[in-house]
C-alpha cells in the first residue's frame, strides 16, 4: 500500500504533523509513505503510477524527486528555478520522465519524500519543532546505513517561495505563529 500525505498544522511543527499523520494510518511496516509539501504539483497524469512502479521495484530505503525550486542544488533541474510558465514545467517533466533512480549521497528534501513505515520507525520519525526535520531524517538514515535514491525521472513543480527575491531567507511562513495578545 502507498499512502500520499501532505499534512498541515497551524503551529507549523512540520515534523510533528508528518509523524501524527503516519501514526493515524495504521499502516503495515512494508507500506510506503509519499510525503509532499503543500506547494508541490504533480505535472503529468501518470506521475503517481510511475512513482508506484518505482517503489514496488526499488532497493532504496528513502527516495526523493527532482524539482524546479529548492534551497539545495542537488535536487534541482538546472535552468528551471525562475521559470514561471507552468507549460514549460510540464515540458520539462515530459522530457525527464522515466523510472530511473540514482544512488544519492546528499540530504533529501521533504518536498517529495518516499519511505517505508519500517524506515520511519527505525529512524524514530521526524524531528519535531525543527525546520531541518528532513535534513535530520536523511542524516540519521545515512548514519544507519540506509540507502538514499533520487528519482531522476520524477519532476514535480515546487512553488517554493516563488514571490520572494531571496527564497532562502523567506522563511516567515515556516516559523511558529505567536499567539495574538489582546
Amino acid at each position: 500500500m502507498i499512502y500520499y500525505i501532505s499534512p498541515y498544522r497551524p503551529d507549523r511543527n512540520i515534523g510533528k504533523t508528518i509523524n501524527d499523520n503516519i501514526r493515524q494510518l495504521n499502516a503495515a511496516d512494508e507500506d510506503w509513505i509519499v510525503h509532499t509539501d503543500q506547494d508541490v504539483l504533480f505535472l503529468l497524469p501518470d506521475t503517481k503510477q510511475r512513482i508506484e512502479t518505482i517503489l514496488s521495484a526499488t532497493t532504496f530505503d528513502i527516495l526523493g524527486a527532482v524539482t524546479n525550486r529548492l534551497g539545495i542544488n542537488s535536487q534541482l533541474v538546472q535552468g528551471a528555478f525562475n521559470i514561471t510558465d507552468i507549460k514549460e514545467h510540464i515540458r520539462i517533466a515530459e522530457q525527464l520522465q522515466s523510472n530511473t533512480v540514482a544512488e544519492y549521497h546528499d540530504i533529501l528534501a521533504a518536498f517529495c519524500l518516499c519511505f517505508r513505515i519500517k524506515t520511519w520507525k527505525q529512524l524514530g520519525g521526524f524531528a519535531e519543532n525543527s525546520l531541518s526535520f528532513d535534513s535530520t531524517f536523511s542524516i540519521m538514515a545515512k548514519r544507519s546505513g540506509l540507502k538514499l535514491g533520487l528519482m531522476t525521472g520524477i519532476y514535480v513543480f515546487h512553488l517554493y517561495r516563488m514571490m520572494s527575491d531571496n527564497p532562502m531567507m523567506a522563511i516567515h511562513h515556516l516559523l511558529p505563529q505567536t499567539p495574538c495578545v489582546e
